[in-house]
């Protein structure tokens, strides 16, 4: 196990960890473990395929040079979720008063305390819109 780029013996809660295994390189090549988490049986977050979540939209949008209004979110967009240290794309199925629903690419466990980042395909690069509680 690594945190901060030291090996350690021993973990707690919080945080992030690397878990050095003798996984065949071909199943986490490019990181697609990245993210997983690990815990005890039955304290585990739950593990979410769709997601309700209520928005709250920046002003602006991050990472741009010109200063860009953030328009409001379209029922079939694509928008990435980033929890902790898990990503996901998701798709927009429906839209209410300052709450959204998608429909996730990949699943992910989440605690409902957890706060996501909201991102959005601008030209060819995701940019961060807002933030969301789960509901």
């Amino acid at each position: 196990m690594q945190h901060g780029g030291n090996n350690v013996k021993e973990v707690i809660p919080g945080g992030s960890i690397g878990v050095l295994t003798s996984l065949d390189p071909s199943i986490v090549k490019s990181d697609s473990l990245a993210g997983c988490i690990v815990g005890h049986v039955d304290k585990m977050p739950n593990v979410f395929k769709d997601l309700r979540l209520k928005i709250e939209l920046l002003d602006r949008v991050v990472g741009m040079k010109e200063e860009l209004k953030v328009d409001n979110i379209k029922l079939g967009e694509n928008l990435m979720l980033n929890v902790n240290s898990s990503v996901s794309v998701g798709i927009v199925d429906k839209i209410g008063k300052d709450e959204i629903h998608v429909i996730l690419k990949r699943p992910i466990a989440v605690d409902k305390s957890d706060r996501i980042t909201i991102s959005r395909m601008l030209g060819n690069r995701w940019r961060l819109i807002g933030v969301a509680d789960i509901l």
